[in-house]
Order: structure tokens, then C-alpha cells, then sequence
């Protein structure tokens, strides 16, 4: 640029001895911005995570965010990345939606590898991709701060930038130079340098000012405490209760008083890392009150959101990687096959190895000793998917079963521009009789080991009939290489019609069909087994039926059911704790009727149970038993063997 026409980045630096602010506007294609906007991500969540997405890519090893709980007032993100110099802030805010990541211009800004553009400069594989992640807090507040400062840099850059709304406004268009796209101004920014004592801090701080009501209210959960207070003034209203665990609530209209005391599973005293893994201990405990366990139940809308950053980053897991499980006896691994009607093989692990180095898995693929962690309002966040110590239930098998598999395509038969290159990828699924939340029963697709999107329950649209084993599976697949063209603009959605999304949802359904077979031939063996050892031809026929009224439904697992009598009512829990399903004889069983206790009223009084043990697995087996409380559960089958049983 010349003097009399300096660029952005020369005002900038100008303005460190005129100490006057450069101010300038924002640009952009105008589908882009437009669609940020008005809303492409769909929670606080989504935006949250664009932003730790961008400190991952910059090679921060930490993220440390406040968000002024439960007032909401203000949201502050804060990481020790690389910093953006007045270089790259001017590629930020006048070309929104062209990012310079995998590119050659971003070699030259420094925001990726000198030897691969796919790379950060520390050799992380990028995650962010399309210049957008910072405007997502547009979702959040039209008006927001960047404070940011590279290493050796002797002053600090911060630009204070309001966006305009798109709808209604007028609109001034101009054309790029350079792309020929239709560009929309939209907003403004103010941009200025200050000294910084350290020369050799580094870094970015994103302080989001003035949140939209829409956002304040969907982090305090105003929806759900409305219709609590709903439910107290109108009796007749359906039955809304408080979440077990929740960040309390500020007294509406009056945000610096606080109604009702927060109920958390952690305590002040404990350490960020205690407090997650006293939060997923939490969850994982609520199993002992009923059948499943809910998020949207036991949770509000803040810790929601604290699991939900915790799945979609680049984290650790909160115990170890399913990888990195070693072999002893709580876990059967198996090997997945990549062949057309391929059946898994069991995995021959020594003990105290692990498949990682039993398959030579690669996965996760960040930087060589990568570090990358991310606190919110004092708590360290990490992967909170478990798979050691689960509840066990009353199905015929017991212990999990870790599925794992690798795949590569190299499509070198079909043009780049129609394959999407190469597709690379290592994968996982999980089986345990429960799955706990209910929110990581499906599949995630991974990219640079982080993920836009959450659980998927259909597992890729699996048409299968698999309604009981579908719930019992957990998975994640991890892509090396590729994928990234099949992202929508959201990060949260994939374009299903891509190669590598239709070979990633080919072998998945490949990968079900594999675990539903060996699953079977495991329940088949130890139902044989338990019959043989019974010994008792009426409870085999019994449970013939039911195993045979159950298979036409999909459902292959018999659970077991123990009728309790009156005075071992106290091994109950340690029973349901076995995965047994509990129910008190003297309640589920309907009395006599005839007072003398002949030899054919003993028979009916057995055939009574067995026949009350036969509809609790048939009600399990229709999922119906899964959201009653236990005593409504015995109240039920009492009913209707009463009703079986009526003369």
C-alpha cells in the first residue's frame, strides 16, 4: 500500500504513537455474515465452541472462560495462543467468511504449518476452516472486544467491534476485488495498540459485552423456571420439577439478588479437575433412582452446556482413551473387519495392553505431547465418556464389548474435485447394557478429534430394526484424513450426499451389523448356559415365549428378575446394583384368594410369579419399565396380573 493510501494493518500500527483509534468496517460475503447472523448456530454452546476451536488452532494450551454465572451478564474467553498480529486482524474483519487457513496465505500470516497448510504452526490438524468461528458470537451480543497480542510483540492490539443487524437494515454492497463475491458492509470496529509490560506474554481475550436476552435466558434456563412457576400457580398444569443439579437463579428483574442457591454436585473447595469428575460422577450416579438417566432432567441449561463444550472440544478423556483401555477381565475387545458380511474377531490382548498397541492405532492426532485444556467459571472440562465401573443390568451379557476398526479410501480413481481426496479414519463402538446419559447412546464423527455436532441416535440413519441394542452403544469415529468438505457452514450438520460421509455411514452400518452378531452369539451361549444349569423345563418354556414375542420386536436379551421376599427387602439395592430388576413378591404378586394352601394353590402361586416375571421382561424388552419409578413399576405388573388372574 502506498502513504497515501495505507492499509489496515499499517493504521494500526500507526496508532501506536498517535494513540488514536482506526476505525474501519466490517466486510464480508453477504450470504455469510447474513447467515451467522440470523442464526446458524443453534445453542450458547455452539458458539462457545467456534471460539475454543480458535484457540486450539492458534496452538494454545489453555482456554480459560468466565461467563458471570448465573447473572450472565457478561462472557469472557481467554486463551495463550499465538495471538493475532494487526496482520491478521485485518484478513479477520474484512474478509469474514475467507479464511486463510489451509491456504498459502495463511503460511504467510503465520496461522498455519511452513510444511503443511493443513497444520497449525505447532502441528495440530486444524479444526476451524471456513473465517467465521469469532462473528458466531454474534449469536451471543452485537458488541464484543478482541484483545489479543503475539509473542515478542512489545503492544497489545484491541478492537472494539459492533455488528449491525442484517434484517431491515440498509445495506451497502460492494464487490471484492479479488474473489468478484458481492460483499456486504456490516458493522464497525474501532482498533487501536498498547503497550504490554511482557514482551513475551502472547494470546487472545474475546469480552463479550451486552448479551442478547435470548442468550442470558437460554444459559439461565428461563424457559424451564417459568414453567415451575407456571406449575405452582396453576395445579392442574403437567408436572415440571426442579433439575437435580442447576446454577441457581437470580431473582427476575433484579439480577444482583439471588432467588434460589445453587445446587451443584461439587463444592467451592475442590479442584477444577474434581469438580467435572464430581459432575460425571454425579450423572453417572443418578442410575440408582431410575431406569435412565436424562441430562435434560437432571440438569440445567449452564451444565448442559459445560457437557456439551466437554464432548464437542479437543479434550482428554476424564479417565483414559477407549484406545488406551488396557486388557484385563471387565472388557471383551473385538477387532472389526472391513470386508463385504465381514464378522468381528475377538481380540487376543495380553494382559495389561492395550488395542492401541495391539492394532497400532493413531488416534487422537494433535501435536506430538499436545496439551489442551479449557476451564469455565473454575471447572476443567474433559471428555465425559466412561468406560470402566458402568451399572450393570439384567442381561444375559454383562460385560462390555469394545468394537474396534480402522479404514482408508484413497478414491485415486475419481477426480479430487468429486472424491474429496483422501479419507483416513480409526473408529470405535462401544456396547454396555447401559449407556449413561441417554444423550451419548449413537455415534459422533470426529475431525482433528473434535466434533460440531453431538450424539447422533439414528447412527447414520441405521435402518436396522435394533431398538434395544441401539441404546446400548456408544461410538465415535475418529478421521485422520478428509471429511472436512463434507461440513456444512454450521460445523454441526454434514452434506450427506459427500463420498466420504456415505463411506464413513457405509462402514458404520457395516460395524453395527458385526457388533448385533457377535452380541447375539455371546447372549445366545450364556442364556444356554443358564437354562442348562436351571434345570427347569416350565421356566424354559416361559422364557421360550418370551425370548420368541421379544425377538419379533428386535430385541434379543433376556434380563433377569428377581421376585424379593418381604424380610430380604434390604438386598434390594445391592441387587439392583448387580443389574438385576427388583420387584417385592408380596407386592407384584396378587394374594390367594383360597384359604387353605393346598398342593394346586401352591402351583398357582407359582405360576402367578413366573408369569409376573415373564411381563417384567416383556415390559423392559417394549422399553416401557425404562421411565418408571420402581414402585410404579411393581404397581403395573401387579395390575395386570391381577387382570390375568381375574375370575
Amino acid at each position: 500500500m502506498s502513504e497515501a493510501n495505507p492499509s489496515l494493518s499499517e493504521r494500526i500500527h500507526k496508532s501506536e504513537k498517535s494513540h488514536k483509534p482506526v476505525e474501519t468496517i466490517l466486510k464480508t460475503d453477504q450470504k455469510v455474515l447474513a447467515r451467522i447472523t440470523d442464526g446458524i448456530y443453534r445453542q450458547p454452546a455452539s458458539a462457545l465452541r467456534e471460539l475454543i476451536s480458535n484457540a486450539y488452532d492458534a496452538d494454545a494450551t489453555e482456554v480459560i472462560i468466565f461467563t458471570d454465572a448465573p447473572r450472565f451478564g457478561y462472557i469472557s474467553v481467554r486463551d495463550d495462543g499465538h495471538g493475532l498480529s494487526p496482520e491478521m486482524l485485518e484478513h479477520l474483519v474484512e474478509h469474514i467468511g475467507g479464511s486463510a487457513k489451509r491456504s498459502s496465505e495463511g503460511i504467510d500470516l503465520g496461522i498455519t504449518s511452513k510444511d503443511d497448510e493443513n497444520l497449525s504452526p505447532g502441528g495440530r490438524k486444524l479444526i476451524g476452516k471456513l473465517g467465521i468461528g469469532l462473528f458466531s458470537v454474534a449469536q451471543f451480543t452485537r458488541h464484543f472486544l478482541i484483545i489479543t497480542k503475539t509473542p515478542k510483540d512489545k503492544f497489545r492490539t484491541i478492537a472494539d467491534i459492533t455488528l449491525g443487524p442484517v434484517a431491515g437494515q440498509e445495506k451497502k454492497l460492494s464487490v471484492d476485488n479479488r474473489s468478484g463475491q458481492q460483499e456486504i458492509q456490516t458493522g464497525h470496529a474501532r482498533i487501536w495498540r498498547e503497550n504490554a509490560e511482557d514482551a513475551d506474554s502472547h494470546g487472545t481475550e474475546i469480552k463479550l459485552l451486552d448479551l442478547l436476552p435470548r442468550t442470558r435466558a437460554e444459559l439461565a434456563s428461563a424457559d424451564l423456571w417459568a414453567k415451575i412457576d407456571f406449575q405452582k400457580e396453576d395445579p392442574d398444569s403437567p408436572n415440571i420439577e426442579i433439575p437435580r443439579y442447576h446454577i441457581g437463579r437470580m431473582k427476575p428483574k433484579q439480577t444482583e439478588v439471588l432467588e434460589i442457591q445453587p445446587e451443584l454436585p461439587w463444592s467451592n473447595d475442590d479442584s477444577p479437575k474434581d469438580r467435572f469428575s464430581k459432575f460425571v460422577q454425579a450423572v453417572r450416579g443418578a442410575i440408582d433412582t431410575s431406569d435412565s438417566v436424562d441430562l435434560d432432567i437432571l440438569c440445567d441449561r449452564y451444565l448442559q452446556t459445560l457437557w456439551n463444550l466437554a464432548l464437542a472440544a479437543p479434550l482428554e478423556y476424564i479417565e483414559t482413551h477407549p484406545f488406551d483401555l488396557p486388557a484385563d477381565k471387565e472388557i471383551i475387545f473385538f477387532e472389526l473387519e472391513n470386508k463385504p458380511k465381514g464378522q468381528a474377531k475377538r481380540l487376543s490382548i495380553k494382559t495389561g495392553d492395550t488395542p492401541r498397541k495391539e492394532l497400532r492405532l493413531k488416534s487422537p492426532n494433535g501435536a506430538h505431547k499436545d496439551s489442551f485444556k479449557v476451564f469455565i467459571d473454575g471447572i476443567q472440562l474433559f471428555r465425559p465418556i466412561v468406560f470402566k465401573n458402568l451399572p450393570k443390568t439384567s442381561t444375559a451379557v454383562q460385560t462390555p464389548l469394545l468394537f474396534i476398526g480402522s479404514d482408508s479410501q484413497r478414491f485415486e480413481k475419481k477426480p479430487i474435485d468429486l472424491s474429496g481426496g483422501p479419507l483416513v479414519f480409526e473408529a470405535y463402538l462401544f456396547w454396555a447394557p447401559k449407556i449413561i446419559p441417554k444423550q451419548h447412546q449413537g455415534v459422533i464423527l470426529r475431525i482433528g478429534n473434535a466434533s460440531g455436532s453431538l450424539f447422533d441416535k439414528t447412527f447414520m440413519s441405521y435402518q436396522v430394526s435394533e431398538q434395544t441394542r441401539t441404546r446400548q452403544i456408544t461410538a465415535e469415529v475418529f478421521v485422520r484424513e478428509g471429511l472436512d468438505g463434507a461440513l456444512n457452514l454450521d460445523r454441526e450438520s454434514f452434506n450427506f450426499a459427500h463420498p466420504h460421509y456415505q463411506y464413513i455411514l457405509k462402514w458404520l452400518h457395516s460395524a453395527l451389523r458385526q457388533l448385533a452378531n457377535k452380541h447375539k452369539e455371546l447372549g445366545k451361549s450364556l442364556r444356554t448356559s443358564k437354562v442348562t444349569a436351571q434345570g427347569e423345563k416350565v421356566r424354559a418354556e416361559v422364557e421360550k415365549k418370551v425370548v420368541h414375542s421379544l425377538k419379533l420386536r428386535g430385541v434379543d436379551d433376556l434380563p433377569e428378575v428377581i421376585l424379593i421376599e418381604k424380610e430380604k427387602k434390604a438386598d434390594t439395592k445391592r441387587l439392583r446394583n448387580d443389574g438385576a430388576i427388583v420387584l417385592q413378591k408380596d407386592i407384584v404378586v396378587p394374594p390367594s384368594n383360597f384359604k387353605n394352601k393346598t398342593g394346586a394353590e401352591g402351583e398357582r402361586r407359582k405360576n402367578a410369579e413366573r408369569k409376573a416375571v415373564a411381563i417384567a421382561q416383556l415390559l423392559h424388552g417394549w422399553g416401557l419399565l425404562e421411565n418408571l419409578s420402581f414402585d410404579d413399576q411393581e404397581k403395573l405388573i401387579r395390575d395386570i396380573l391381577e387382570i390375568v388372574f381375574l375370575d
